[in-house]
C-alpha cells in the first residue's frame, strides 16, 4: 500500500478497495470522545476537597480524598488515549485501531443505554406493570394454553389440523401479550418513557446510543478492509460475549478491592475525608513484642510497653516471656481461622473421599443418594444455622438428647459415665469445633461430587490389570485410586482450605448476639466487625488484604507442594 493514496488499499485478493466511510466516521467520534475524555479529566481534577456540590457523585468523590480525585482524573483520560491510539491505526489501515475503536463504541452504548435507564424511570415503571400482573395472574393463563396449542400443531405438521392449531396457538399467545401489557400499566410504561424526552439530556442520550450503535454495527462489517481472518473475527466474538462478566468484574470487583487498597493505608471512618496514614494500618496489625516477665508472679501486663495487651506467656530457660500485641483480637481470630482450617480439612475430606467410593459403587439406589448427599452444599446458610442452632441446645437439642442416651445405655450396663451435657454454643472450647462440624456438613457433598469425578475418570483398566496381578481391595486403593486421584485431591484440599480461612456465614449465622464468643471470632467476622459496627473502614481494608495475603501464600505453597509431589503419567 502506497503512503500517497491512503483512502485506496490493496486487498490480500489483489483487489483495490476504497476507504469505507465508516473509518472517517469512527475517527471522529473518537475526536469527540478525545474531547470528552480531557473535559472530564480537567473537570474532576480541579474538584477541590472542600467542594460543595448537589452532584451525588461529586459528593462521594469529595469524601474518599484527593488520592481518588486525582486516580479518577487520570482514569477519565484512559478514553481519551485509546481514542487516539485508535485514529492513529485506523489511518494507517491497522485492524488493532478497529479493535480499539469497537471498545469504545461498545462502552459508549453500555453507557448510553444505562443513562436512558435511569432517565426513563425505568425500574419505578417496570415495578408498575409487575404490580399490575401480579393484580391480574389469571391473564396469564392464556400463554400457557397459546404455547400447548402451538406444539401440538407442530406435531400435526403435515395435516391441516395441525397448520390450524398452530395459527390458533400464535394469534392467542399475542392476544394475551396485548391483554397483559394492557392491564399491567403499560401505557403508564409507555408515557412516562415519553414524559422524559421532555429533558434535552434524554433526546442527546438516545442520539448518541444511535450514533455509537450505527457507527460500531458498520465497523463490524468492514472486516474485510482490514484483511480480518477466521480466527480474528472469533477471538471478538468471544470477547463480545464475555463482555458482560468483564463490566461487571471491573465494576463490582475490581473497582472495590483497588478502593479497598487505597482506604488501608488511610484513617478512613464515618463523616470524615480520609487522610493517608501510610503503614500505620498494617503496623498497628502486625505489632508485636515479646518481654521477660522480671518479677515470679506479677502480672503479665507489667512486662509490656503501652499500648500492648498479652498475648500469652512462654517459659523458656527458666525464664517466662511475655508476648503482647497491640491488637490482640486480630492474632485470636487468626489464631481461631488458623485451627478452624485445620479441623475442617479432615473433616470434610476424608469422608468425602469415603462416601465417593461408596456412591462409585453399584449399588442400588446410588443417583438417589447423590442427590441427598449434594443438599447441604446448596441449602442456605442462615436456615441450616438456625436447624443446627436447634441441635447445639444444651437443654432440648437432639444432638445432647443422643448422647444422654448413649450414657445412659452404657450406664444401664453397669458403667459409671458422668453425662457431659455439652455447651455447644458457649463453652470455651466447644465453640469452634461446633463451627467446623456444621460447615463440614455443608462442605462434605461438594467434595464428594469432585471425588466421583476424579474416580470415575480413573481408567478401569488400571483397576483389572491389579485385581489379575492377585491385589486386594486395599492395595487397589492405596497403590491406584489414592494415587490417580492426585490431581482431584490436590483440588479438593485447596478450595477447602480457601472455605477455611474465608470463613464468615458460620460465627454470623450462629452468633446473632452480639458480642458473640472469643473463640468463634474468625479474621473475616473481625474485619467485618472493624468496618461495619467500629467504623474503621481503613483498618478493615488493612486486614482484609491481610487475610487475602495469607489465602495467597498457602496457595501458593499448596502448588509448589503439588508440583514437587506429581507423578508422570
Amino acid at each position: 500500500m502506497g503512503t500517497t493514496n491512503q483512502s485506496i488499499r490493496r486487498t490480500r485478493f489483489g483487489e483495490i478497495e476504497s476507504m469505507p466511510l465508516v473509518i472517517p466516521a469512527s475517527i471522529a467520534l473518537n475526536v469527540g470522545i478525545i474531547l470528552g475524555s480531557l473535559l472530564l479529566a480537567f473537570t474532576v481534577f480541579n474538584i477541590e476537597s472542600a467542594t460543595t456540590s448537589d452532584s451525588t457523585a461529586v459528593q462521594q468523590l469529595v469524601r474518599l480524598g484527593r488520592p481518588v480525585i486525582l486516580f479518577v482524573a487520570a482514569l477519565s483520560l484512559l478514553p481519551g488515549l485509546m481514542a487516539a491510539y485508535s485514529s492513529v491505526q485506523l489511518l494507517r489501515h491497522k485492524i488493532n485501531g478497529r479493535y480499539v475503536a469497537l471498545v469504545l463504541q461498545y462502552v459508549g452504548i453500555v453507557l448510553c443505554a444505562i443513562a436512558l435507564i435511569h432517565l426513563w424511570g425505568f425500574f419505578l415503571s417496570f415495578e408498575l406493570i409487575v404490580d399490575g400482573i401480579m393484580a391480574n395472574p389469571w391473564m396469564l393463563l392464556g400463554l400457557p394454553i397459546a404455547y400447548a396449542l402451538y406444539w401440538l400443531g407442530g406435531r400435526l405438521s403435515e395435516g391441516e389440523l395441525g397448520r390450524r392449531l398452530e395459527t390458533i396457538g400464535g394469534l392467542l399467545g399475542m392476544a394475551t401479550l396485548i391483554v397483559v401489557l394492557f392491564f399491567s400499566n403499560f401505557l403508564t410504561f409507555a408515557n412516562n418513557i415519553l414524559s422524559a424526552y421532555a429533558n434535552p439530556i434524554t433526546w442527546a442520550a438516545t442520539i448518541l446510543l444511535v450514533v455509537f450503535a450505527l457507527v460500531a454495527w458498520n465497523l463490524l462489517k468492514a472486516g474485510r478492509y482490514f484483511s480480518e481472518t477466521m480466527d480474528q473475527k472469533a477471538a471478538w466474538q468471544g470477547w463480545l460475549m464475555l463482555s458482560p462478566n468483564i463490566i461487571g468484574f471491573a465494576i463490582f470487583f475490581a473497582g472495590p478491592l483497588l478502593l479497598s487498597f487505597y482506604l488501608s493505608f488511610t484513617d478512613s471512618t464515618v463523616g470524615q475525608v480520609p487522610q493517608i496514614t501510610g503503614l500505620a494500618n498494617y503496623a498497628n496489625i502486625f505489632a508485636l513484642e515479646v518481654m521477660p516477665l522480671t518479677e515470679a508472679g506479677a502480672a503479665l501486663q507489667s512486662a509490656l510497653t503501652f499500648g500492648y495487651t498479652p498475648l500469652g506467656a512462654l517459659d523458656l530457660f527458666g525464664t517466662t516471656y511475655v508476648i503482647g500485641a497491640k491488637d490482640t483480637l486480630f492474632w485470636l481470630s487468626l489464631r481461631n481461622t488458623i485451627v478452624y482450617c485445620l479441623i475442617l480439612i479432615p473433616l470434610s475430606v476424608i469422608p468425602a473421599l469415603g462416601l465417593a467410593l461408596v456412591l462409585n459403587s453399584k449399588l442400588p439406589g446410588v443417583k438417589f443418594f447423590r442427590a441427598i448427599y449434594f443438599i447441604p452444599s446448596v441449602a442456605a446458610v442462615v436456615g441450616t444455622a438456625l436447624i443446627w442452632r436447634w441441635l447445639y441446645d444444651p437443654t432440648i437439642g437432639y444432638i445432647n438428647y443422643a448422647i444422654t442416651g448413649v450414657v445412659n445405655a452404657l450406664n444401664g450396663l453397669g458403667l459409671q459415665i458422668v453425662d457431659p451435657q455439652i455447651a455447644w454454643l458457649t463453652g470455651p472450647g466447644t465453640v469452634l469445633i461446633s463451627m467446623v462440624i456444621l460447615s463440614a456438613w455443608q462442605v462434605i457433598g461438594f467434595n464428594t461430587v469432585l471425588f466421583l469425578a476424579g474416580l470415575q475418570g480413573i481408567p478401569h483398566e488400571l483397576h483389572e490389570a491389579a485385581s489379575i496381578d492377585g491385589a486386594d481391595g486395599w492395595r487397589t486403593l492405596r497403590y491406584i485410586t489414592i494415587p490417580m486421584l492426585a490431581p482431584t485431591t490436590f483440588f479438593v484440599v485447596i478450595t477447602t482450605v480457601i472455605t477455611g480461612l474465608q470463613v464468615f456465614n458460620e460465627p454470623y449465622a450462629l452468633f446473632p448476639a452480639l458480642p458473640i464468643p472469643e473463640n468463634a471470632v474468625t479474621s473475616v467476622y473481625y474485619l467485618y466487625n472493624q468496618g461495619f459496627f467500629r467504623f474503621n473502614f481503613g483498618y478493615a481494608s488493612a486486614i482484609a488484604w491481610v487475610v487475602f495475603a495469607l489465602i495467597f501464600l498457602v496457595t501458593l505453597a499448596q502448588f509448589r507442594l503439588q508440583r514437587a509431589n506429581a507423578y508422570e503419567g
